[in-house]
């Protein structure tokens, strides 16, 4: 079912591509017309950065507003897995007197990252435009969507999968061998933070085939030659960030990664054959 979802999700982006990249050159087509200087550059370099730091910030500062309810959220994995809000509040403790602030700093640095991330993208798209070319142009809009998207969806796979599984089985480990497990509450939120930032991450690299793809800079023949290496080198990868270590999870991440590259692969036969037929009319034509 996530895989379907995710395949309808990457089948969509085709069809948003004249409308986004309208909305992201709209503003730039006098920089397209026009050769802009060093300096210029690099003032809307400048203007690029600061528009999108302050989306960050902005966004660090709603969540930051809205800490309670984002921190109660965010216990969603380990109520699941010790199956009782009592349980948790007793087994989720702090023994550092600072250690809150690095809960509130890790917490608000995702969560201010993830309702930027679709500014920040359209910032950088509207910088990077005007340097490219027509075919790299055409591919931006749904790359920028493509990516908010990907993110959005390994923080779910993240949250809603991966670490319900790991943390249930760490427990019912602990019970079976009769230990009371506690959480150190800046231990655990580091462990939902930056693993889940890390999976939305790792979900960009089948869009990135796809792009590489699509401006025919790798061969599809070489993905499909390389599935081999490309499944060992994604366990090795699911080994070193799965938490914990666990053998539960590491076969779900790498199963869903492996998933991924081979979606990725369907995609990219899809634009092949597209791109196969649009040269056969153009021969045609002749």
């Amino acid at each position: 079912m996530f895989l379907a979802f995710v395949f309808y999700l990457i089948l969509s982006i085709q069809k948003i591509n004249y409308s986004f990249n309208s909305l992201i050159l709209k503003d730039n087509q006098e920089d397209i017309e026009e050769d802009m200087t060093f300096l210029e550059h690099l003032e809307e370099f400048r203007w690029t950065l600061g528009r999108s730091c302050l989306a960050f910030i902005v966004g660090v500062i709603l969540v930051l507003l809205f800490m309670k309810d984002v921190s109660i959220f965010l216990q969603m994995p380990l109520l699941k897995a010790y199956g009782s809000a009592e349980l948790l509040e007793r087994n989720l403790i702090t023994y550092r007197p600072m250690g809150v602030i690095s809960v509130y700093i890790q917490v608000a640095v995702l969560g201010g990252l993830s309702l930027a991330m679709p500014f920040i993208l359209y910032f950088l798209g509207r910088f990077i435009a005007p340097g490219l070319t027509d075919s790299e142009r055409k591919i931006l809009g749904p790359s920028c969507f493509g990516a908010f998207v990907m993110f959005g969806l390994g923080i779910l796979f993240a949250f809603c999968i991966i670490l319900p599984l790991t943390l249930s089985f760490t427990v019912r480990l602990n019970e079976m061998l009769g230990f009371d497990l506690l959480w150190a509450a800046s231990d655990y939120y580091n462990l939902v933070v930056w693993f889940s930032l890390a999976t939305g991450l790792f979900f960009q690299f089948p869009l990135i085939i796809i792009v590489l793809i699509y401006l025919n800079i790798v061969p599809l023949r070489v993905l499909r030659s390389s599935r081999a290496a490309v499944f060992v080198g994604l366990m090795i990868f699911s080994a070193l960030v799965t938490p914990g270590g666990d053998f539960v999870s590491l076969p779900v991440i790498t199963g869903m990664m492996y998933a991924l590259y081979e979606l990725a692969i369907f995609v990219g036969g899809k634009i092949d054959k597209r791109r196969a037929n649009k040269e056969m009319e153009s021969m045609d034509d002749l």
